[in-house]
């Protein structure tokens, strides 16, 4: 298993459990989903971009599907309003491993669906 599948796990289970602290969200996955995740200091956010309504073995099923990775990427790392104010290190870091793991996991998504 990858580490995104592993998070899409922990938070399905964590969903089941009992005496989950009120505020405490999780997203569960299914096929479709990529899990994009993302590490800003100490904290990781975690995101379910849903692709199962793309067609992901045509080029623009694929430019649709970056577009949401790109989106999400940006919004685990903090990018909020337009821009993330400043453009810092920790961002830059943060946003690059996350679109990285995505779009792999977007390639391997295409293959299995082409």
């Amino acid at each position: 298993m990858t580490r995104k599948t592993l998070v899409a796990l922990a938070a399905t289970i964590a969903l089941a459990l009992p005496g989950m602290a009120p505020g405490t969200a999780s997203a569960g996955s299914n096929d479709m989903d990529v899990i994009v995740d993302g590490q800003t200091g100490h904290e990781t956010r975690t995101v379910a971009v849903q692709l199962g309504d793309l067609n992901l073995a045509s080029a623009s099923g694929l430019r649709r599907a970056d577009y949401r990775l790109i989106r999400a990427s940006k919004q685990v790392c903090g990018f909020v309003n337009g821009s993330i104010i400043p453009a810092s290190d920790d961002y830059r870091s943060c946003y690059g491993q996350a679109i990285e793991g995505a779009r792999t996991d977007l390639n391997n998504l295409a293959q299995r669906q082409g």
